[in-house]
């Protein structure tokens, strides 16, 4: 806890301030964006949880095919080797996370359910001890480290009720002090790592509509420097944490900016009937094309609404089917949209 008991000594520089003043005026539309995508919100989060399970495999390099890692992403298959269960087991963990994000509370039941649900068909994660001794008793004895994780995460609580700090610094301090803190026998880096997202996804929504996993793996080398540099003076209370946290902030307003273009191309498609913007599609596709080129276009509509316009443009002969099953695809038999040759105007030509 050398870090989070002494985070007074951190000094926020004028150009984080800045981007955190950004940071917090995107905070702001959390409302917006949850009444905004309350119809298709579902949706949404199969979307991001599919994007975080692929980006969580990379990140991990775990030995799976990229077949397999988007298989695993999008439906509950059976695994079949060591990687594959602790891969599966990550999605229960962040499915369970995403059912009620706001109401989590960061207890230390919390954090064993988690280490015992990542444990299961692939490798035992279980408390280290250390020894202690304690007041008028002669021997030392061995403590679970589960006792140091309590007050860690009492100590992170209180921090954050009590609003006196920046909710970054605070989450950057802790995780800092989680990691070198080595309460786990193995993994805590992946455990390390999952409590970050849990803490990010109760107090900022936006990763409920795009991929937090997306970017961490993006800055994934960046961020391991900036563990180590934090990890220097870790011992003496002087964590050096101004590298992550400004790594974390960057990452927050990608996110919040990637979230806003979705909410403009969404009220964009609102106002058009589903339909008819497939079609548009179907004829901006390639002359053979699949139903999951229509998906990625159309991420917020429904498969049966996708069924439905193929047959309707089946039916006034527009496309035609090209095989049967999962590799089947499509051919557009009309023309696709053209690009208009643009005359040259002249203002004074008869």
């Amino acid at each position: 806890m050398k870090a989070l008991s002494n985070i007074d000594r951190v000094q926020i520089s004028k150009e984080v301030m800045l981007l955190l003043l950004s940071l917090y005026e995107s905070k702001g539309k959390s409302f917006y964006y949850d009444d905004l995508f309350s119809r298709d919100q579902n949706a949404f989060e199969r979307k991001t949880m599919a994007v975080n399970i692929v980006a969580i495999a990379n990140y991990l390099n775990l030995n799976m095919t990229d077949a397999r890692i988007r298989l695993l992403s999008k439906k509950n298959m059976a695994p079949r080797t060591k990687d594959e269960h602790g891969l599966s087991n990550i999605k229960t963990a962040l499915n369970q996370l995403h059912r009620n994000p706001e109401s989590f509370e960061l207890l230390v039941n919390e954090v064993s359910n988690l280490a015992k649900g990542l444990s299961r068909e692939y490798e035992p994660i279980t408390y280290q001890t250390y020894e202690r001794q304690d007041e008028g008793v002669f021997r030392a004895r061995n403590v679970s480290k589960n006792e140091q994780l309590d007050q860690l995460l009492k100590l992170l609580s209180r921090s954050i009720n009590q609003n006196t700090h920046e909710l970054t610094q605070l989450i950057v301090n802790f995780y800092v002090d989680f990691m070198n803190m080595e309460i786990f026998t193995v993994h805590n880096d992946l455990i390390g790592m999952i409590i970050l997202y849990a803490l990010l996804l109760k107090h900022f929504n936006v990763f409920k509509y795009v991929s937090f996993f997306k970017y961490f793996s993006q800055i994934k080398d960046a961020w391991q420097s900036g563990l180590i540099t934090a990890n220097y003076y870790w011992s003496n209370g002087f964590a050096q944490t101004d590298m992550l946290d400004r790594l974390l902030v960057d990452l927050l307003i990608k996110a919040y900016e990637e979230v806003d273009q979705l909410a403009h191309e969404y009220e964009f498609e609102k106002k058009l009937n589903k339909s008819d913007n497939i079609e548009n599609s179907v004829l901006k596709l390639g002359e053979v094309f699949a139903k999951e080129d229509l998906r990625k276009r159309h991420p917020n509509v429904s498969d049966a609404t996708i069924d439905r316009t193929l047959k309707r443009l089946k039916d006034e002969n527009k496309i035609r089917p090209i095989g049967r099953g999962r590799g089947a695809k499509w051919q557009r038999i009309i023309k696709g949209h053209k690009k208009l040759s643009m005359e040259q105007l002249s203002l004074f030509n008869d």
